[in-house]
């Protein structure tokens, strides 16, 4: 019978230690998109003291991980520097999911403007800097219906997600 108990107390410890260490990570690490605010303006921009290279490494694995299909990395930066002039680096990473942009387009083929997801890599300084046009923005210059609604608020705050990711880790 003391065996029983035991096993019991120990499990019950475990679940609320489990609990208990959910709680915390959905409080000071919060990666669900009810938690994301949306700015107002048309861009979202994030710095980070990290390397161009690193950075550029996690926000692909950010962009990889939320199940997005990256279309495109262009080197702008390699190709200016080609034709002699100086500029740091700079990439662009052209990344979609498509069922996403299918909910979008099959009620409004405008939305190909503004496809697909870009995310602009920068070296500034000790900073790395991304930028990106927001979905919630450009959607502003059409009518939207509810299905059309949910993914560009849901597009909207997996971008800022993602490159949040490169500032506080995975």
């Amino acid at each position: 019978m003391k065996k029983r108990r035991l096993v019991v107390m120990h499990a019950a410890a475990g679940l609320a230690f489990i609990f208990g260490l959910s709680l915390f990570i959905a409080v000071f690490f919060p990666v669900n998109s009810f938690a994301t605010k949306i700015p107002k303006g048309p861009f979202y921009i994030v710095k980070v003291k990290k390397s161009f290279k690193s950075a550029l490494f996690d926000l692909k694995q950010g962009i990889e991980g939320a199940n997005y299909s990256i279309l495109a990395i262009a080197p702008i930066s390699t190709g200016i520097k080609g034709i002699g002039y100086k500029i740091p680096d700079l990439k662009v990473i052209d990344f979609c999911k498509l069922i996403d942009g299918y909910k979008l387009l099959k009620y409004n083929m405008n939305y190909a403007a503004f496809m697909p997801c870009r995310i602009a890599i920068y070296k500034e300084g000790k900073y790395t800097v991304m930028i990106s046009f927001l979905p919630s923005y450009f959607s502003k210059f059409f009518k939207n219906n509810a299905e059309q609604k949910k993914t560009i608020i849901t597009v909207t705050k997996q971008i800022i997600q993602i490159m949040d990711s490169v500032k506080t880790g995975f």
